[in-house]
């Protein structure tokens, strides 16, 4: 966001909440809106009336994440949840086989989301092809906060110790699922994947700590968000939906990944 805009010489600003707090980020909306913002890029769990609003005073919105399609968004930046329940699997049948029943333990941001549903409910068609059958034994919200996410991995793992498969689809919540699963003596026996290329997700594949992260570019949400915004204001084309590319960072590419995005 700040390369595009600083490269075309465009003021932008970084602002909200540091947790899930959707009052929060539809204070920092209208407040865009008041101020008469050229434009808002913003995740799709936003108040929808606050995105016709915007509309109404010629703000154009891009949201990324979670699409609300019924919404007067401009576009949507996200990812392909098909795309990415079919790599998580590809690579769980790579490391366990197929014939290896798969109990699953899933981690949310906020399980109220439309985002969360949508993940899990790919997760549980794709899995359907995987011969040796699977069940999602328990699904928690991590509200994007790492004591929280701690307390409910440690639950989970507590309550159904036959875990062998845990997903963080909260970026932030797979250093905590880590973390718990070491105190209680589980990480040997369980496959971890997170989402995402936080800095310490992509530590702790390199550490051979966790399997794997299905990550997209959020350097792409915010380079290309600036771009579609400028394109949209200044000529009036409007995309209705660009998908990200998705891949699995695991032990044998993290370093040629981290050496591809060098910088950003």
């Amino acid at each position: 966001l700040f390369d595009a805009c600083n490269e075309e010489g465009y003021y932008c600003d970084w602002i909200g909440p540091a947790t899930i707090d959707t009052a929060a980020m539809n204070d920092t909306m209208e407040r865009g809106i008041i101020a008469k913002a050229d434009a808002i890029i913003t995740q799709g769990v936003i108040d929808e009336q606050l995105v016709k609003q915007a509309k109404e005073n010629n703000i154009p919105v891009v949201l990324v994440d979670n699409d609300m399609p019924a919404s007067a968004r401009t576009a949507f930046f996200g990812k392909n949840f098909t795309q990415q329940a079919e790599l998580l699997l590809a690579d769980i049948e790579k490391r366990m086989g197929e014939d290896e029943p798969i109990i699953m333990a899933i981690q949310v941001a906020e399980e109220s989301f439309p985002i969360a549903a949508q993940q899990i409910e790919e997760i549980e068609k794709v899995f359907l092809k995987h011969r040796g059958g699977f069940e999602i034994v328990d699904v928690t919200s991590s509200k994007s906060d790492k004591v929280r996410a701690r307390k409910e991995w440690v639950s989970t793992f507590e309550k159904y110790e036959n875990v062998n498969v845990s997903i963080s689809l909260a970026s932030e919540s797979v250093e905590s699922c880590y973390e718990s699963a070491k105190e209680l003596h589980k990480s040997d026996n369980m496959l971890i994947y997170g989402v995402d290329d936080m800095p310490i997700t992509l530590d702790f594949i390199k550490e051979g700590k966790i399997d794997g992260s299905v990550v997209t570019s959020f350097y792409q949400y915010g380079y290309e968000g600036v771009r579609i915004l400028y394109e949209y204001v200044t000529t009036g084309r409007k995309p209705e939906h660009i998908e990200t590319n998705l891949i699995i960072v695991d032990k044998d590419n993290i370093n040629h990944y981290r050496e591809l995005n060098d910088g950003k």
